[in-house]
């Protein structure tokens, strides 16, 4: 049986987690320090665990700000915050 590591439920290098829901459906989104210089953002809707992707950048900051454009393109199709990390 192959393990898997997720991401965004490993906390050591987790900076940031966002959990949306539209009626019955959850997805998470977060940022995540890889490697030393580099920040991943993840997108995982949790109905379809393989359908998560996986955003790499060199910059925290450009991390930051795809994250956020994610966000407000949910929140825009009608999803709300569920709960979030700091």
């Amino acid at each position: 049986m192959e393990t898997i590591n997720n991401p965004l439920t490993s906390r050591a290098g987790e900076m940031l987690r966002w959990q949306f829901r539209m009626r019955n459906r959850l997805l998470t989104c977060g940022i995540t320090k890889s490697g030393p210089n580099g920040f991943s953002v993840i997108t995982l809707p949790h109905w379809d665990v393989k359908g998560g992707i996986v955003e790499t950048f060199h910059n925290q900051a450009s991390a930051l700000q795809r994250h956020a454009r994610i966000a407000e393109q949910l929140r825009s199709a009608g999803w709300s915050i569920a709960s979030y990390t700091p």
